[in-house]
């Protein structure tokens, strides 16, 4: 009896599916993290971490073993103010939230007894400086001891947060002052004339495009932006000479602009003493009364799902080669203390 072949085609297998998911997803993986040793990372990463949610407390690595009584070391790197999706992937830098929320944690942890600052930052941000310096006196409030530790830099809004501590410790060649506000507008007006173009504006008042980039300011619009300037200095001014305890008129002298080493910055009263992290740490020891403190800093590993979706969020960034949009900046005004050139 003769038969009919059977030509059906036949069902891709389940395990040739799977596979091919497995290499769409390892390519994609690749691809955001550059390399298969920045992969193995993070896959060992995703799979030694647990789900937390934006609520979950930080969880402690231990630098140095003591006692009950605990000092945390919390970093200040980089410019302050950043959104969670500035940071990398891998970075070690906090964002804004997370540095709030490590402050948070360490103030209402009753066997923490003090914070070290160690910060490395040419500032940032006016609110964000502000909020974290008032998160800082919170903490201190609540009966913790905090000693700041400058590292490179600790210029503008990072020597504002240090503000916060009752010691400071710097490097005699550390970069710090740029004691000041800074709000910055590039202005592109002759070249748009030189290319035939111009933009038209309809607005509700006459200040509504202010400082645009394609038009020069009126001097009306310049004693707005000044007073929006002179206005956050004063504030500046007001928490230098209570931190330090200054006269505010010797703040006004010192508070122009300029950068100090870090030799220069003691010579006029704006640190207490030269000395690295353990010195910061040892004073903070000293400060909460503890004679063998367990040092630690906080860590929140991510889910797989986090790092993944953070790799792809980068990926669908728009590629900017040579720097333009970072040239551009952002639209909108900046209010900053920041040590710009």
């Amino acid at each position: 009896m003769l038969t009919t072949p059977d030509t059906t085609p036949a069902a891709p297998a389940p395990r040739k599916r799977r596979w091919i998911i497995a290499i769409i997803i390892t390519l994609t993986l690749l691809v955001g993290c550059g390399t298969f040793a920045g992969c193995a990372v993070m896959l060992g990463t995703a799979a030694s971490a647990t789900p937390t949610s934006s609520a979950a407390t930080w969880q402690e690595e231990v630098v140095t073993s003591g006692g009950a009584g605990r000092i945390v070391i919390i970093p200040i790197v980089g410019e302050i103010g950043l959104g969670d999706d500035a940071i990398g992937v891998f970075g070690t830098q906090l964002s804004q939230r997370q540095l709030l929320s490590q402050i948070e944690q360490a103030a209402g942890d009753p066997d923490v007894r003090a914070i070290v600052i160690e910060i490395d930052s040419p500032g940032g941000g006016v609110v964000a400086s502000s909020q974290i310096h008032a998160e800082l006196r919170a903490a201190r409030d609540a009966g913790k001891r905090i000693v700041a530790s400058m590292g490179n830099t600790a210029a503008s809004g990072g020597y504002y947060v240090a503000m916060a501590a009752e010691q400071i410790y710097a490097h005699p060649a550390t970069i710090t002052g740029s004691l000041g506000v800074i709000i910055s507008a590039l202005n592109y007006e002759e070249a748009l004339e030189k290319l035939g173009l111009r933009q038209t504006v309809y607005k509700s008042g006459a200040m509504k495009d202010l400082l645009s980039p394609a038009r020069s300011s009126t001097s009306a619009e310049a004693e707005v932006i000044q007073s929006i300037v002179d206005e956050a200095y004063s504030d500046f001014v007001d928490v230098i000479a209570a931190g330090r305890g200054l006269p505010r008129d010797e703040v006004l002298r010192l508070a122009d602009g300029r950068i100090y080493t870090g030799r220069q910055a003691q010579q006029n009263g704006l640190i207490d003493g030269f000395g690295g992290l353990d010195d910061a740490i040892d004073t903070a020891a000293e400060l909460a009364s503890l004679e063998a403190p367990t040092v630690v800093r906080y860590y929140r590993p991510g889910s797989f799902r986090e790092l993944f979706t953070m790799v792809v969020a980068r990926q669908l960034q728009p590629a900017d080669p040579f720097g333009v949009r970072t040239w551009l900046g952002e639209p909108g005004i900046r209010l900053e203390y920041r040590m710009l050139p």
